[in-house]
């Protein structure tokens, strides 16, 4: 079965504009997206790189195809987010994010849900 494709509001160009920037930077400069989240440079190994660029893949490709208008794709963000939300937050109770990483990472993908959630809000209003 086909995922439908809907009409993209303004919410969702939000997230899919969070996601893809995010996605982007971290896959094109991981050394300076480093840098811009507070983790030393030192830090970006190839592991750690390979780390954050399959989760911008996955980003990236839920950005793109809700930006097209895909249904299933717009309705991952809210999980996936609060997944990534939750490891943010779980890497820093373990010592293993400084706290100037976790909070940037919290803010990006609290921005995106916060969106989804006003997003969904305003569709059941519509119904």
């Amino acid at each position: 079965m086909r995922n439908p494709v809907t009409s993209v509001d303004g919410y969702t160009k939000g997230m899919a504009a969070i996601g893809g920037s995010v996605s982007v930077s971290s896959t094109l400069a991981p050394r300076l997206f480093f840098r811009v989240f507070g983790l030393p440079t030192e830090q970006a190994t190839p592991g750690a790189v390979l780390g954050w660029r399959l989760m911008a893949a996955r980003t990236a490709a839920i950005s793109a195809l809700a930006a097209r208008g895909n249904a299933t794709a717009r309705d991952l963000f809210l999980p996936v987010q609060v997944l990534d939300k939750a490891a943010w937050w779980w890497a820093y109770s373990r010592g293993e994010l400084p706290r100037r990483t976790t909070l940037m990472a919290a803010a990006a993908s609290g921005a995106i849900i916060g969106l989804d959630v006003l997003r969904r809000a305003n569709q059941t209003e519509l119904r």
